[in-house]
């Protein structure tokens, strides 16, 4: 019997478990010259088709093979996004190996202990930065074999064995395909859907980073679900901008990519994303709230500092978009639809482009939850804007607010084949085919997040009886003040950060007698302000010392305020001098605040908020 043969056998164990391999395999039989990868270099995209990338992953594969990986071994990948990230991935996948991401933001010490966690065996750089971090800590980590980089360039003097470039490891396995032309076959046979596919650390936003295991049949599970909610096809397309490591960048730029088989574009760095977005105009685009609050200082930026004329008419346009906010609204009547076509034509369309949005009929915003006043704001533009909620543990997807069905302030409802249920203390519960295999070497921890079937997810939330989910907090950032009144943080924080002025709000009420903030400014916005109001500034610290800056962060504040219960108010703020930061510790890779490390930092000023 023919090896291609029995691969057809051996899916037939699981015919409903289509894992990335051979969802790789399938695009690349049928639709060999459909483009799957985009990547700008130089400022000229080029394409990847879907045989060129399975034959790309097939050589990586056995050029990390021929170094001795195999089944099981964890290796790293240190890099921003790029397609020889994914590449890289689906070549572990086809070797047996397993990928852990590491954040390229991430300082020495941190990559250290990813490495140690992960036990990686080796690490695959973006650059000399990155190789130059891993060196700097090579001694401390006895276990890795090798370092593979991307990029060359300033690495010609790096004279060490255990330096191998990416380029070199293609073309050894390349070599190894023309004397094996069987490999990827044996390789699909010995393929299992239960196998872990990604090692995909935790944010550590409350926490030590612990390392999750996410399987491929969690991924086809995803996948098969996400396809019949949101309805993603290989009509689509989608940028790749934030970090793979992270589980939603994989789901887009992976997952869902391969399950659809649309395009996904890498453009030239993150600074450059903006400008990739209008090239692009993608059909699906995932965003953090920070993105989504970025776009919308964007806008009012350009109204405020627009011409005369064309100021005048934005601004008409951004009052009137209220009108239009409601995504579950149909009954407009003649004058509204009037209104809304000449907005349309005139500054909406033509906004909409300028955030690379104009073909967008799939926006989700996750990781966190989103203002609605942002949320509004966008979908008021046209821009399709959805919440969606997942979780490392949960590969990535779970709930999502539907276009059919009202959820304002809620996550929407499980994705098909998921259940959710709160506990007695109100935590929130997660069962399906989504939930991860567990915690690599940490039994103790693992035992706590599934028992019984069940993930606990430490979110406090609320279940309505129409099946849709609203999440309050995290159970450990819940606050009990001094009066025995309990708080939910991320409530007070949201109606902050609704401001455009306002990038970052920590509360602080734990065991206290009233509400307190720490409170960051956002540059871009009170910046633009001052350069309009003639205010002078040089630095950002003499932007916040600023009293007319102050007062206007009073004025939004009591303006939050006004929308929250008394006990919710916050009494007192202190504007931060420097903005919230990934190597001081105060916020994790993905900008999620570490409010025991900020509150900790800025003893001192909160004590003064308290004297």
């Amino acid at each position: 019997m023919a090896v291609a043969e029995e691969i057809d056998i051996i899916a037939e164990r699981a015919p409903d478990i289509l894992t990335l391999p051979r969802l790789l395999r399938r695009h690349a039989r049928t639709r060999p010259n459909a483009p799957a990868l985009r990547q700008k270099r130089f400022g000229i995209w080029s394409e990847m088709s879907w045989s060129q990338y399975e034959r790309a992953a097939s050589h990586f594969a056995q050029g990390i093979i021929g170094l001795g990986y195999g089944r099981g071994d964890h290796l790293a990948i240190l890099s921003e996004n790029r397609r020889e990230w994914v590449i890289a991935e689906l070549g572990m996948h086809l070797a047996g190996a397993v990928a852990a991401g590491v954040y390229a933001t991430s300082p020495a010490a941190e990559i250290l202990h990813v490495l140690n966690l992960t036990e990686a065996k080796a690490i695959i750089c973006e650059d000399q930065e990155q190789v130059d971090k891993v060196l700097e800590i090579r001694d401390q980590l006895p276990q890795l074999r090798h370092i593979i980089y991307f990029d060359g360039k300033g690495l010609a003097g790096y004279d060490r064995a255990d330096l191998i470039a990416y380029d070199d490891l293609i073309d050894a396995g390349a070599k190894a395909s023309q004397r094996d032309p069987g490999f990827l076959d044996r390789a699909m046979a010995d393929h299992d859907p239960d196998d872990v596919a990604l090692i995909v650390c935790t944010s550590g936003s409350t926490g030590p980073p612990k390392a999750a295991l996410i399987t491929f049949r969690n991924i086809a599970f995803v996948g098969e679900a996400s396809a019949r909610n949101i309805g993603q096809t290989r009509g689509d397309s989608a940028v790749s901008y934030l970090p793979l490591c992270h589980v939603a960048e994989q789901l887009f730029s992976v997952f869902l990519a391969m399950h659809a088989g649309y395009v996904v574009s890498f453009g030239e760095s993150l600074r450059t994303v903006q400008s990739d977005l209008r090239e692009i105009a993608p059909t699906i685009f995932l965003g953090v709230p920070r993105i989504w609050e970025k776009m919308r200082g964007d806008v009012l930026i350009r109204a405020r500092s627009a011409g005369l004329i064309q100021g005048l008419v934005l601004r008409a346009a951004l009052r009137d978009s209220r009108r239009f906010d409601d995504p579950w609204k149909t009954n407009y009547g003649l004058g509204d639809r009037l209104r809304h076509a000449v907005w349309e034509w005139l500054a909406y369309r033509p906004l909409r482009n300028a955030l690379g949005l104009t073909r967008c009929r799939i926006a989700i915003s996750g990781a966190a939850p989103v203002a609605l006043e942002t949320l509004r704001f966008l979908r008021g533009l046209g821009v399709p804007l959805m919440e969606g909620f997942g979780m490392t543990e949960t590969a990535g997807a779970c709930a999502i607010q539907h276009r059919d069905r009202r959820f304002e302030g809620r996550i929407g409802v499980p994705l098909d084949g998921i259940e959710m249920k709160t506990a007695p203390d109100g935590e929130l519960l997660i069962r399906g085919g989504c939930v991860f295999a567990g915690y690599y070497r940490n039994d103790e921890e693992t035992r706590e997040a599934l028992q019984d079937g069940w993930l606990h997810t430490g979110d406090i939330a609320e279940v309505f009886p129409d099946g849709s989910v609203s999440i309050i907090d995290r159970k450990k950032d819940i606050a009990i003040t001094a009066g025995g009144k309990n708080l939910t943080p991320s409530l007070i924080e949201n109606a902050v950060k609704a401001s455009p002025y306002i990038k970052e709000c920590v509360v602080v009420a734990d065991g206290r007698r009233f509400v307190t903030a720490l409170i960051q400014i956002d540059f871009d916005m009170i910046a633009n302000w001052a350069d309009g109001e003639g205010v002078a500034y040089t630095t950002f610290r003499s932007l916040v010392e600023n009293p007319q800056v102050a007062a206007i962060v009073q004025r939004e504040v009591d303006s939050a305020n006004a929308q929250l219960a008394n006990v919710e108010r916050i009494k007192k703020f202190h504007l931060l001098a420097k903005e919230l930061d990934h190597d001081d510790g105060e916020v994790t890779a993905t900008m999620k605040i570490r409010r025991a490390k900020i509150t900790e930092a800025y003893e001192r000023e909160i004590a003064a908020l308290y004297a």
